[in-house]
């Protein structure tokens, strides 16, 4: 019978790649770190620009599977709807902060390109959000790139202070400023 291939904890892996001393960490030190051999970290991830690309990939998916499970009930009110997709946001900082650090901590272009991505697809709900409502969707893309930028920068805060992000706090705030909608 054949041994299961053992998968790449993409998790374990961010963290490896978001240590303090990540920049000179070869790739038999993030082995060592993911408790695996040098040759199947090599195996499963090929170099360490690939191991980062598919880090970055999975992370990100991991960030749009979170916004988008916290938007909410489809009949749910924007703002309503949009203060659940930043709890979502909140909970995977929360959930993975080294995955927040590999996304949003500038050291890698792959990073910026996901974090583009995420931003797009963010544009994409809010502009489905907004047809109809007194604000054109064209207002779309600035708000994304506002609101994943509000979030990123709250999240960034509370990991620095060593705190847990406040994932009711500012979804609040956003549901009394926004009352009727965008």
């Amino acid at each position: 019978m054949p041994r299961p291939r053992k998968q790449l904890d993409f998790r374990a892996a961010a963290e490896a790649l978001t240590a303090p001393d990540a920049e000179a960490a070869t790739m038999e030190a993030i082995a060592r770190r993911l408790e695996i051999a040098k040759p199947t970290l090599y195996r499963m991830a090929g170099s360490r620009e690939q191991l980062i690309a598919v880090c970055v990939d999975a992370e990100a998916e991991r960030l749009l599977e979170q916004l988008h499970r916290g938007f909410g009930a489809p009949g749910a009110p924007p703002a309503e709807r949009l203060a659940e997709g930043l709890r979502g946001f909140l909970r995977f900082v929360e959930d993975s902060p080294a995955g927040f650090r590999l996304l949003f901590g500038g050291r890698h272009p792959e990073a910026r390109q996901a974090v583009r991505r995420v931003e797009n697809r963010l544009r994409d709900a809010l502009a489905r959000e907004t047809r109809g409502s007194r604000r054109a969707g064209s207002d779309a893309a600035l708000l994304a790139a506002g609101l994943l930028g509000l979030a990123a920068a709250i999240a960034r805060r509370a990991l620095e202070d060593g705190v847990a992000p406040d994932a009711e706090r500012l979804p609040e705030l956003l549901r009394r400023a926004l009352p009727d909608g965008f």
